[in-house]
């Protein structure tokens, strides 16, 4: 699917358009210049302007990004430059742990003891009242080569188990949803994003690492945390997962270098006894390749709706200057972290994870570039069950 090939448009839905005359000057990025509803057009969904591409989310108003890529400048949220990922990062895992709301304590549980906690925990307030997650600066150093092998699919996309729900389209998906955490350093609330990734033990779900692990931490892994798959305006059609471990690297969790931002979580079962992937469905899972991709990112960024709806944007990736990353000129801001970069995304909702996001620079967002490294961390945790 690209900008040319959509799905029938929803009559319930709305679209924008927004005008980016081919974005051939450097720094030039897209606004929004018009609103209009779908209802009995059966083809505003499709329509494609000359100079402009379309952006959607579910059933509110849908941004529109440029499939070129702009040029980076440097602030914070993401580095312009980055450490070389050293030979000797190692893949880990943690235990999850929970922290229960009525006594304070903190601590490991079996999977129905921490479903219990993690529930009793994310009430409404909490979770209206969780703060989007920002990327962290990572470390900086000299310039890097550019890595890049020939791509391996590590694992196919999966559709929710027989005699589930199936219902998905390509501007929502119930594989994608929300994550939320108690970050330990400072007790507050936080959200990311995050997506269901088929593997063996159908438990997966894959994020950033900061969504998960304090980055330089040591292994200090992030309390009370949950997926959402579905979110949307509070709305949990196929339940809450919490953690039962983490697979993470070295790079992340010791040296904090956001080249190596992800995390893979194998999740304990929901209140309805379902796997993740059985419910909400599975992305299959990519690495290696071309610095050159064409992707749908989808994500809650925080500044779009409150990080209440679902939001996708798609174009062609370039390589981050001086890192092993992606980039793509999306502006998602905090609460995306963690969302899919997906390849070869289908009307049904699923695709190949090739990234996932991991920080905004002057509205270009970054993923990091999954090698083999990344490759050994999933083979660690696609079949790791409670």
């Amino acid at each position: 699917m690209d900008g040319h090939d959509f799905p029938p448009w929803p009559s319930n839905r709305k679209c924008a358009v927004a005008r980016n005359p081919f974005c051939q000057a450097a720094g030039c990025s897209p606004k929004i210049i018009s609103v209009r509803s779908c209802r009995g057009r059966p083809h505003c969904g499709r329509k494609t302007i000359e100079g402009e591409k379309m952006m959607f989310k579910r059933r509110s108003l849908l941004a529109v990004i440029s499939g070129v890529t702009l040029a980076a400048s440097v602030l914070s949220a993401v580095p312009a430059t980055a450490a070389p990922a050293a030979e000797t990062d190692s893949l880990v895992g943690s235990a999850a742990l929970v922290r229960d709301g009525k006594t304070g304590a903190q601590r490991q549980a079996s999977g129905e003891e921490a479903q219990r906690i993690v529930d009793d925990y994310w009430t409404p307030s909490r979770l209206a009242s969780a703060i989007p997650v920002v990327a962290p600066a990572g470390t900086t150093d000299k310039e890097l080569p550019a890595v890049t092998a020939k791509a391996v699919t590590a694992s196919d996309p999966a559709a929710p188990a027989a005699g589930d729900k199936t219902t998905q389209d390509a501007w929502f998906s119930y594989t994608n949803g929300k994550i939320y955490f108690l970050d330990p350093r400072d007790n507050k609330n936080y959200m990311c994003s995050g997506s269901a990734l088929n593997s063996g033990s159908k438990r997966l779900v894959v994020t950033a690492g900061h969504c998960s692990i304090v980055g330089g931490g040591n292994g200090q892994v992030m309390l009370n945390w949950v997926f959402i798959p579905g979110y949307d305006h509070g709305s949990q059609p196929r339940g809450r997962f919490s953690a039962y471990w983490f697979h993470y690297s070295t790079g992340w969790s010791v040296r904090n270098d956001w080249q190596r931002d992800f995390a893979f979580v194998v999740t304990n079962t929901n209140s309805s006894g379902q796997r993740v992937v059985d419910a909400a469905g599975g992305h299959g899972f990519r690495v290696n390749g071309s610095y050159s991709r064409f992707v749908h990112i989808a994500g809650y960024p925080g500044d779009r709706d409150s990080g209440e709806v679902q939001w996708y944007c798609w174009g062609t990736t370039d390589r981050w200057p001086s890192a092993n990353a992606y980039r793509l000129g999306c502006n998602f801001g905090g609460g995306s972290s963690g969302g899919p970069w997906l390849e070869d995304y289908q009307s049904n909702g699923l695709g190949y994870v090739i990234s996932a996001m991991q920080g905004n620079l002057n509205g270009n967002n970054s993923g990091p570039y999954y090698d083999n490294h990344v490759l050994d961390v999933f083979n660690a945790a696609k079949d790791h069950t409670p």
